[in-house]
């Protein structure tokens, strides 16, 4: 075995791990101090420039209501409203305020017996209230214009609001101006609104117009920002802006100003975005009132999301007109970037949060739509993409079951040296552990880095099972009917065979258990750690990843599940190519020999020369390792 190709491999791990974390630091450093100041900067611009145009002027705000909760049929009883109905959602607009209060979509449901469809705006009184308006704002205080309490009427088409017929609100205020709405809305989830000003009387008018979108309290479903970010969103001049619901409560308002963009707010599965006229200085608010809760439970303020448009002036005589839209709806990725496209709006998918790891995770996504489109099935797309994935991945893989199998092989010689020199010779040890690699051609560490470089595919996977819609509610086989959901079987009602519900914590379903499978296999193929500690969590490692991952989504289970039986396809392989004995059931040499050396002492109290420095100099320091200098006889 020639040593210098066994040093020039550790040499390109080094570097490979090095230029890693070179690579990491550079792209921090670029963002922190290059991207952020930037963008810092065209806001501050953007904002003098509103601030020059008179878009600084104050909006009207939506106050919370403390009322009892009550279902949204009730709350909507006894109200004059315009009705909304096309393929995709249905609703109503309340003729007071002209309010978009109460819209949901016919496509999805709550939960999985489809008896309730989803809400994503309510009206006031309700669990959970949002709603959208728009309106003006006067430069003099003296013109009066439409407010919340105002009574709007149906004028031209009445009816109901669909895909073949808009409709008209209007009012007059006391001083003869004329103010009209025009809804209209497409065949899927965005309402145009056009608001209209009539000047009638004889001097010019300047107004501001404005939308608002408003909600009391979190959603009942609200999980925080830990896997993906819920709250308010928007994006304005080329920037993302997302802050946390706890950042606002803390901050109370955030503002920014930007000639593009949209604004709104993101939960898991649905986005309600307010996207104004385009190419116009817009100043953009997210605001929050309210007394801080010490429980998302108990948060009862009011978050707001809301923009201000450029000011509008209305000659006497005259009309003077703006168009804004709403979207709301589930966050289909492909739907979001036709919008964008067709409406002019910039990155509407951005409200899909597919995190750091995007590179990975949008081709990911990719991968499963269309292979989903293909099969049929998303959860057959699944495993088609596992298998597609880890086969792109094989020479990483391989390098580390390589290793693994040679690791393997010459364990019974690692473990007769040991025996011999452990307790004895410390230094002779370490020469003919140093000997042994040598010549054998080991490298101890060599398999981790394939590993450590697996784990962004994994949560690449994750990310798509969360966050995409696509996957919400989608069938596999047999008992699994949501692949977003856990596993709804546990073992220890014999997957329901025993008529007993366990508990939530109980529920390892057939899939985690096949997973656990997997992985003791896996566990059977690997080469035993020789420290007692390391070798006893190396055991129960497998059972707490199956407690863990089985309260994860079943996809996610199923594509780890695949992933581990594919890779144990593969590291068998390898290991019979190379003439490494299998042993997958009862004990192996390896094992028996690990177990003789239970009562050696234990590899950290070894000193300077214990297995696990001894490694770490094979790695770094293989070169420069010289057997040591006899030592001088004493005079007597």
């Amino acid at each position: 075995m020639n040593p210098n190709k066994n040093q020039m491999n550790q040499g390109e791990t080094r570097n490979l791990i090095i230029f890693m974390v070179v690579s990491l630091l550079l792209y921090f450093a670029y963002n922190t101090f290059v991207l952020q100041p930037q963008a810092e900067i065209r806001r501050q611009q953007a904002a003098a420039t509103a601030q020059e145009t008179g878009a600084n002027t104050v909006l009207p705000q939506i106050e919370a209501q403390d009322s009892k909760i009550v279902p949204v049929s009730e709350a909507l009883s006894g109200q004059s409203r315009l009705k909304i109905n096309n393929e995709k959602i249905s609703g109503s607009i309340s003729l007071t305020g002209a309010r978009i209060d109460n819209l949901s979509l016919k496509d999805y449901f709550k939960t999985l017996d489809s008896k309730e469809n989803v809400n994503v705006l309510a009206p006031a009184g309700t669990e959970f209230p949002r709603s959208i308006e728009y309106g003006w704002v006067a430069g003099n205080s003296d013109i009066i214009t439409p407010n919340a309490d105002t009574i709007w009427s149906i004028t031209g088409n009445g009816g109901t609001l669909s895909t073949e017929n808009d409709v008209t609100l209007s009012w007059t205020s006391p001083q003869n101006i004329e103010f009209r709405k025009t809804f209209s809305i497409d065949d899927q989830y965005v309402i145009t609104v056009q608001q209209s000003v009539v000047n009638n009387t004889v001097q010019a008018v300047t107004l501001y117009p404005y939308g608002i979108l408003s909600q009391k309290g979190l959603p009942s479903d609200f999980e925080g920002r830990f896997i993906s970010h819920e709250g308010p969103i928007a994006y304005a001049g080329g920037t993302l802006e997302d802050p946390e619901y706890k950042h606002l409560r803390k901050d109370r308002k955030s503002e920014f100003s930007a000639s593009e963009g949209w604004i709104g707010f993101t939960d898991k599965y649905w986005l309600t975005a307010l996207m104004p006229a385009q190419d116009i200085d817009t100043k953009f608010r997210f605001l929050y009132t309210g007394t801080p809760p010490k429980k998302k439970e108990q948060d009862t303020g009011r978050y707001q999301a809301d923009y201000t448009g450029a000011a509008v002036t209305v000659e006497s005589g005259t009309t003077a007109s703006v168009e804004s839209r709403v979207f709301a709806g589930p966050k289909r990725v492909l739907m979001l970037k036709d919008y964008s496209e067709k409406l002019g709006v910039s990155r509407l998918d951005l409200s899909v949060d597919f995190g750091i790891f995007w590179f990975l995770t949008v081709p990911f996504f990719y991968g499963l739509h269309y292979l989903a489109l293909a099969v049929g099935n998303v959860g057959v797309a699944i495993i088609l993409l596992t298998l597609i994935v880890r086969t792109l991945v094989s020479p990483l893989t391989y390098t580390s079951y390589k290793s693994f199998a040679k690791m393997k092989k010459v364990m019974p010689e690692v473990n007769k040296l040991r025996q011999k020199y452990g307790n004895t010779d410390k230094q002779k040890l370490q020469q003919e552990m140093l000997a042994l690699y040598q010549k054998e051609g080991v490298n101890p560490a060599a398999g981790c880095l394939p590993i450590l470089l697996q784990i962004p595919i994994f949560f690449a996977f994750y990310k798509i099972l969360f966050v995409t819609i696509e996957i919400r509610h989608e069938p596999f086989f047999g008992w699994i009917n949501d692949l977003a959901a856990p596993d709804p079987t546990s073992i220890f009602n014999l997957f329901g065979l025993i008529p007993w519900d366990p508990p939530g914590f109980l529920m390892i379903g057939v899939w985690p258990c096949l997973m656990l499978l997997a992985m003791q296999i896996q566990r059977r193929l690997n080469p035993p750690p020789a420290d007692p500690i390391q070798r006893d969590m190396a055991l129960w490692f497998p059972f707490m990843m199956t407690f863990i991952m089985a309260h994860f989504a079943s996809g996610l289970v199923i594509y780890w599940t695949v992933s581990a039986f594919f890779g144990v396809a593969q590291q068998a392989f390898i290991m019979r190519k190379m003439g490494v004995p299998i042993h997958l059931f009862g004990e192996s040499e390896e094992d028996k020999a690990a177990e003789s050396m239970k009562d050696l002492p234990h590899p950290e109290k070894l000193g300077p020369y214990s297995i696990s420095a001894l490694e770490e100099d094979i790695v770094d320091e293989i070169k420069h390792i010289r057997p040591p200098k006899p030592r001088k006889k004493k005079k007597k």
